[in-house]
């Protein structure tokens, strides 16, 4: 089922709109440029306090504590564990683990909007929004009043049993206690069995059928046919489980250690894994993360200069042949643009650290300008050799 408006914008009011989104294109330059500096000092100065956590720690037995140690950087490993019971008052289920989460999901409407454009003579331009209406599970609540066409798309206000995530305010790692910030980084989870669930209590509380699928709670008639406001309920538990961490010891309890370069440190990694291979894996994130920015920072140039040279596309766009023409150069030249400024500020940043590199990227810079020159001047100066040995 779908849902169409459709929209008509005059030349004018598109050449408007394209000389006001100059200004934001070079918004986003300026934000792409400051993101690669603090891209690349956030990444060089997460490096170093690795490397010098990796330099100041020693490993150490998770039992006992030793004085000696404290707030020096430490390698533990061992079974994380609590004596606490957390229960799912809803399920009526308990069980000793570090973390237990109850996730709902409910049988809800979604909208999708999607918007096609097409160039008409003259440089108008005429928009088709379509809304589209389907059911599906989401574990999100979904308004409905936001929808373009609520009517017949009605959502539930409320989950009638919500999502619940509840930690143990007490966990060990040997003789020491983690502190929150650690108990949260113990993510593996495993199902907890819902056979034990009393089904018949929870049809009498809630006044609907309730079947057990798969090791999954379903509230309403028919999984395989649901129907709009039906809940599935599944329940995960982080049991007790062997960790290994690095931090800094104080006391008997451990934090983020604050090194010298200026990022904090707090690993902690799932099973036995030695201090070398844990600050291996850290390294690892940072460059994945460091990397997934400058996409990022590259591809908000290219869209900078997209909307700095939209009016050429929206001027050329009398003609809508033409206007796609100009709209395939202009978003051509946009990437080049992008990507040559997105390695003369990259290897700015790097001067420091990386001057070679850095040095090397600012010449690849200049040298694909001037060869891009050369060749445009000797595609002008061809054309006119040719007209003077033309014998007519």
């Amino acid at each position: 089922m779908a849902e169409e408006e459709i929209s008509t914008s005059s030349w004018g009011s598109r050449l408007r709109n394209a000389f006001f989104g100059i200004l934001m294109g070079f918004a986003l330059i300026a934000a792409a440029i400051a993101l690669i500096f603090w891209n690349e000092r956030h990444s060089l100065r997460t490096k170093q306090s690795l490397e010098q956590t990796a330099k100041a720690l020693i490993s150490v037995p998770n039992a006992p504590v030793d004085p000696k140690n404290n707030l020096k950087v430490v390698h533990i490993s061992g079974l994380a564990t609590t004596t606490e019971e957390l229960t799912d008052t809803i399920l009526g289920i308990s069980v000793n683990a570090i973390h237990l989460h109850r996730k709902v999901k409910m049988y809800q409407w979604l909208e999708k909007t999607s918007t096609r454009s097409e160039s008409q003579v003259g440089g108008s331009e005429r928009s088709i929004k379509t809304y589209s209406y389907r059911q599906d599970w989401s574990s999100n609540l979904i308004n409905s009043d936001d929808f373009k066409y609520p009517k017949g798309h009605s959502n539930p206000k409320s989950f009638l049993i919500p999502s619940q995530l509840q930690y143990a305010k007490s966990v060990t790692l040997g003789d020491f206690t983690l502190p929150d910030d650690l108990i949260k980084k113990i993510t593996v989870a495993q199902p907890v069995n819902l056979n034990q669930v009393d089904k018949v209590a929870l049809e009498e509380q809630y006044k609907l059928p309730i079947f057990l699928y798969d090791n999954r709670i379903y509230i309403g008639h028919n999984e395989k046919q649901p129907k709009l406001g039906d809940l599935k309920i599944s329940l995960n538990a982080a049991y007790p489980q062997e960790v290994s961490v690095i931090a800094q010891q104080t006391g008997n309890t451990l934090q983020a250690y604050s090194a010298p370069a200026g990022e904090i440190v707090l690993l902690l990694s799932a099973g036995n894994v030695s201090a070398q291979e844990m600050i291996a894996e850290a390294l690892t994130q940072n460059k994945i993360f460091s990397w997934m920015v400058r996409v990022a920072a590259l591809l908000i140039l290219i869209g900078g200069f997209s909307l700095i040279m939209k009016p050429l596309v929206v001027l050329a766009d009398v003609l809508p042949f033409l206007g796609t023409l100009v709209g395939f150069g202009t978003g051509l030249l946009a990437v080049v643009l992008g990507l040559a400024l997105w390695l003369i500020f990259t290897a700015i940043a790097w001067f420091a650290t990386r001057p070679y590199v850095s040095i090397a990227m600012i010449s690849l810079v200049f040298v694909g300008g001037y060869l891009l020159i050369k060749k445009r001047k000797a595609l002008k100066v061809q054309p006119k050799e040719s007209l003077d040995r033309d014998p007519t």
